[in-house]
């Protein structure tokens, strides 16, 4: 049986939402039902953003995020032990929202979307020695041109190359995947190999399957998912196709969450605005995303979602409606109806480890 942790927003936040959570809860999860069951008391951290399984497992990097200007941090969590909490290391920023351990443990990267300031932190970049805490700082420059969204710089989300010799980070406010070289632990920037995006784009999360040459990337403000194909000896990435994740009818788009199935077919994107998840198939010559199904998340705003270890299951954070769904996958589609509901306060993140 595998352990499933979920991060909650405890503190109002204007940009977020309203926060009826309690911090991060742990819960036992039931591969063969979708069920899932608490184990104790919700471990108080604040504003738990993103929560990261270790590569090997046990144990996760949690990211605390709040938009009213306290420095982000990163902390370790090891549920069921009596130090559940480890040491909380400051990233350097404000309004954290990922982080990322590198594909050999020893580097944890962590983004915080807020942007410069001359008040506080506001590096939107800090990779750790995960043994040590030791740290790196980097900030990015420029805008684009949305004013709303794009007026300053805003890291959004880290991912290794499967290799780990590029870390990129997608900065939503500069239409960039910015990428650094990673040289014995210590990290430079690589701006020959920045993935330069079209205006406007707003690129918020990026996910590499199985295959080592595929990446896909979230494209938050024209609401698609961008296929990309990375040239493993180089690190470079480039753009094939961008599939519009709107539907027919032409209701509104604000995607957040992208998983790829352990499958290498499908991947599952959540619509924040439609309630809904949007499931696109990988294939054709080019193997590229392109939409095959759509579902209801189960509940309001579907933040993040997470697969199961076994893949047959996908888990949906609803921030707005309080509750955690878990979804059967048939095919790799989501069933006509969530195996399971488990009501939690102001769910943002959701990882099995």
């Amino acid at each position: 049986m595998s352990r499933l942790l979920i991060g909650s927003l405890t503190r109002p936040a204007p940009h977020i939402g309203p926060a009826n959570g309690e911090g991060v809860t742990a819960c036992a999860f039931d591969d063969a039902s979708g069920r899932l069951d608490r184990l104790g008391a919700p471990l108080p951290l604040q504003d738990v953003s993103w929560i990261v399984p270790l590569p090997k497992g046990g144990a996760a990097w949690t990211v605390t995020d709040h938009d009213g200007g306290a420095e982000s941090a990163l902390a370790r969590l090891c549920p069921g032990k009596d130090d559940a909490v480890g040491p909380v290391w400051p990233a350097g920023g404000w309004e954290g929202c990922h982080a990322a351990p590198s594909p050999d443990g020893r580097l944890v990267a962590v983004t915080s979307y807020g942007g410069p300031r001359v008040d506080g932190p506001d590096a939107g970049l800090a990779v750790f020695d995960a043994s040590t805490g030791v740290r790196q700082l980097f900030r990015h420059d420029g805008s684009g041109p949305n004013p709303d969204r794009q007026e300053a710089p805003h890291a959004h989300c880290a991912a290794w190359s499967p290799d780990g010799r590029v870390l990129y980070v997608c900065d939503l406010g500069i239409d960039r995947i910015v990428a650094y070289g990673v040289t014995d632990g210590a990290l430079e920037a690589r701006p020959d190999l920045d993935t330069v995006l079209p205006p406007g784009t707003g690129p918020r999360h990026l996910v590499f399957g199985p295959d080592p040459d595929r990446a896909w990337l979230i494209a938050e403000l024209i609401g698609g998912v961008t296929s990309l194909a990375c040239h493993a000896p180089t690190g470079r990435l480039t753009a094939l196709h961008t599939e519009s994740l709107a539907d027919p009818g032409g209701a509104p788009v604000q995607p957040a969450g992208l998983v790829a199935h352990p499958d290498g077919r499908h991947l599952y994107a959540t619509n924040r605005l439609t309630d809904e998840i949007v499931t696109l198939g990988v294939g054709g010559s080019d193997r590229t995303a392109r939409i095959v199904g759509r579902a209801p998340s189960g509940g309001r705003t579907p933040r993040d979602l997470a697969l199961s270890p076994s893949g047959r299951h996908l888990v949906i954070a609803n921030q707005e409606s309080d509750e955690v769904t878990v979804w059967p996958l048939d095919d790799g589609l989501p069933g006509p109806v969530p195996s399971f509901r488990l009501g939690v306060g102001s769910p943002l993140t959701v990882a099995f480890l």
